[in-house]
């Protein structure tokens, strides 16, 4: 996320912990208009507003009808004042990052025109409006950090062959994420600052049959480094094979039209683990079934690994996995 989207999300978080005395908690946003400031504000619901003030003899035609956002006329008054704003406030909770991102931009917009506040307001959201409408999918933030991981591993693979835009199997539904003669690498990435849990999707995930099965887990910071699109246009730059590398992107969910919305997250590799996975390694498989167990009629087994754990830490190695991927006949 950019410094002006983590600037918002900082607000809103002050906001929220102020406490309930009345309908929104605020904060300004650091943009003056010639009504007064712009404020952040949290509803007592939690859900996340931008407050715009205007003249109480403006008449803003309201916005109610969106599914991700909706544009109200809002009145905030205390002991000592009554302003009036137009509110842009979130509606889904799942597009987050896309209002974040709508609302830095709107931000830049209204400190440009102060004067013309509530027009640079409409105008933003009218040239998000295709993103909000629903029409597109946007990549979450989870999904966003997975990408990232996978893409950080194609481009150290490389950087040592041009070609391996050709390994990258797992957005074509394969059981890991790259594939090469008889090894796989599977690629699984958090932002979080404690667990070293993972998420495993389904019992062939883990599973390399009769190859080698590496497993290189990253943990990221989101306060600072690349955004995705970077990658993205670093992989362009070496891979051989545009148009694999592009196709698989779309497979992926990604989408260049989302560029600037995606171009506001940023991450950075600051813990790497690798683990040979084999017998003795914490897993769901085929194999391992053993007695009446079976898996007829069941689907959608999904499981979490503690990498943390005896039989895991058992199984992690200090081999580059990039080196071991390509060097493996």
């Amino acid at each position: 996320m950019t410094a002006d989207g983590a600037r918002l999300e900082e607000l809103w978080s002050t906001a929220a912990a102020q406490p309930v005395v009345s309908l929104f908690r605020t904060a300004e946003a650091g943009v003056a208009t010639s009504r007064g400031p712009v404020l952040v504000g949290v509803r007592d619901t939690g859900a996340r507003h931008l407050l715009v003030p205007i003249d109480p003899r403006h008449t803003l035609q309201e916005d109610v009808d969106g599914r991700a956002v909706t544009l109200r006329r809002q009145e905030l008054e205390d002991e000592t004042s009554f302003r009036v704003y137009a509110s842009l406030a979130l509606v889904d909770d799942r597009l987050g990052d896309l209002f974040t991102a709508l609302c830095a931009e709107a931000l830049t917009r209204i400190d440009a025109t102060p004067d013309r506040a509530v027009t640079a307001l409409r105008k933003t959201l009218a040239d998000w409006r295709s993103l909000l409408s629903g029409s597109r999918r946007t990549l979450t933030p989870a999904e966003l950090a997975g990408l990232y991981g996978e893409l950080t591993v194609l481009l150290a693979l490389l950087i040592r062959d041009p070609g391996a835009v050709a390994f990258w199997t797992g957005p074509f539904r394969s059981r890991q994420d790259f594939h090469r003669a008889d090894i796989a690498l599977e690629v699984k990435s958090t932002t979080s600052v404690e667990s070293r849990s993972i998420r495993i999707h389904g019992v062939g995930q883990l599973d390399g049959g009769d190859g080698r099965l590496l497993l290189t887990w990253l943990r990221l910071r989101t306060d600072r480094g690349r955004s995705v699109p970077d990658l993205v246009d670093e992989v362009l730059q070496v891979a051989d094979d545009e148009a694999a590398f592009l196709s698989a992107l779309r497979e992926c969910g990604y989408q260049a039209s989302e560029r600037e919305v995606y171009a506001r997250r940023v991450f950075e590799v600051v813990e790497q683990r690798t683990f040979d996975v084999g017998p003795g390694f914490p897993r769901v498989t085929t194999a391992g079934l053993v007695g009446d167990a079976t898996l007829a009629g069941l689907a959608n087994i999904d499981y979490d690994v503690d990498l943390d754990s005896a039989p895991a830490v058992a199984a992690r190695t200090d081999a580059d996995p990039v080196a071991t991927f390509l060097d493996q006949a």
